[in-house]
């Protein structure tokens, strides 16, 4: 009987043990790796106020080191905060306007705010599916073909779809897909045509890849 009751009380505390080690499972998560952003640019472009018939431009991608903040809202609702260091893009013309060369450069900052759902939530590997908004901040512009070059601040949505590999209760690995709808405006003057202004309402429809190491806080 004395025997029963130890067995009792070592699982009664083995369960305690267990119960209070989930409540203490911190719902942060930091995450930090390399983010590349590649950009599927379309620009309308005018001139002095006349539309420029074949005239486009491009943007160069580039990669940064991206900072990732997330909170499990519920065992498969996730909300994350993405950032990082501003990484700078170049401006080139592209159809009629590729004799122009490079237009300018832009140094911007994005942020994403999204929600993901798990579409499994345990196992060595868990998909999961979500969507957001983003707001990218340009913080710099810099001069080339255009002079005066401004590029505007933009809102824009987002649809994400990613993967993490578990390594233990605290460490994990992930590799993370973001797709944003975003349009901007840019302006400037040609010295080239004689000072005359000039506009480009671009379509860039970034994609932000990363592969990052997260841990639990």
């Amino acid at each position: 009987m004395k025997n029963t009751k130890t067995a009792l009380a070592a699982c009664a505390l083995c369960l305690s043990a267990g119960a209070a080690s989930a409540a203490d499972t911190s719902p942060w998560t930091v995450r930090l790796g390399p983010a590349h952003v590649g950009f599927s640019t379309q620009a309308d472009v005018s001139v002095g106020g006349n539309p420029v018939p074949g005239g486009d431009a491009s943007a160069s991608g580039s990669t940064t080191l991206g900072i990732e903040l997330a909170y499990d809202v519920s065992d498969r609702l996730t909300a994350r905060f993405l950032a990082g260091i501003p990484p700078e893009t170049t401006l080139s013309g592209k159809g009629a306007l590729a004799s122009a060369g490079q237009l300018g450069k832009v140094t911007y900052a994005p942020a994403v705010l999204s929600l993901t759902w798990k579409l499994l939530d345990d196992g060595p590997v868990r998909p999961y599916v979500g969507a957001g908004i983003n707001y990218t901040i340009v913080t710099r512009n810099r001069d080339a073909f255009i002079k005066d070059l401004d590029t505007r601040s933009a809102w824009g949505t987002v649809l994400q779809a990613g993967v993490e590999f578990p390594i233990d209760p605290t460490w994990s690995v992930s590799l993370d897909a973001r797709k944003i709808y975003l349009k901007t405006k840019a302006t400037g003057v040609l010295p080239a045509f004689g000072g005359a202004p000039t506009r480009a309402d671009v379509r860039l429809n970034p994609l932000v890849v990363s592969l990052s190491v997260g841990r639990r806080f």
